[in-house]
């Protein structure tokens, strides 16, 4: 068989590549939108009067002032928005951008995140267990939003290293 230009193109590596390429970008959208679904969490959670801490959490912090608390919470939701925008936006650069590699940073974010994730499922999967009857849809909702996250990121971080490969093989 000849070694043309439309055989390189479609042999399986190709194929894969593109695909993967397709994935990161698609994906790389969603890990944005779950980074600003946060924020539309807590923000629904304060305009319905939901309390974000249950009556045992504030006899355990009463000696820390509730501005300090939401501080931190506001620091901390603002981080990950900022982290999950960097991870998202650098994987559609790279899956847009055949010939270039996007900064490789955003892979130690995407692990960093994943291990964040897997942390909120944990804590999702022990409040099933400690679950009272009128959280149930609430408890059911963060845990289908946050195993939805955990594979998106993973989803993202395989296939950008697919890439990276190909692009690393192509190269040489």
């Amino acid at each position: 068989m000849e070694l043309t230009e439309d055989n390189i193109r479609n042999s399986p590596e190709a194929i894969k590549f593109r695909h993967n390429s397709d994935t990161l970008k698609i994906l790389g959208a969603g890990v944005i939108v779950y980074g600003f679904w946060s924020i539309t969490k807590v923000v629904t959670y304060v305009i319905l009067g939901v309390p974000l801490f249950t009556s045992e959490d504030l006899k355990n912090i009463e000696e820390v002032p509730v501005d300090f608390i939401v501080g931190i919470l506001a620091v901390m939701l603002a981080g990950d928005v900022i982290v999950r925008l960097i991870i998202g936006i650098c994987s559609v650069v790279e899956g847009r951008n055949h010939d270039k590699r996007a900064p490789g940073f955003y892979l130690v974010f995407a692990v960093w995140e994943i291990l964040f994730c897997i942390f909120s499922v944990i804590a999702v999967i022990y409040q099933f267990l400690t679950l009272e009857d009128d959280t149930f849809i609430e408890v059911y909702v963060s845990f289908f939003m946050e195993l939805t996250s955990l594979a998106i990121l993973v989803e993202v971080y395989i296939a950008a290293l697919n890439v990276r490969r190909y692009k690393k093989r192509l190269a040489k």
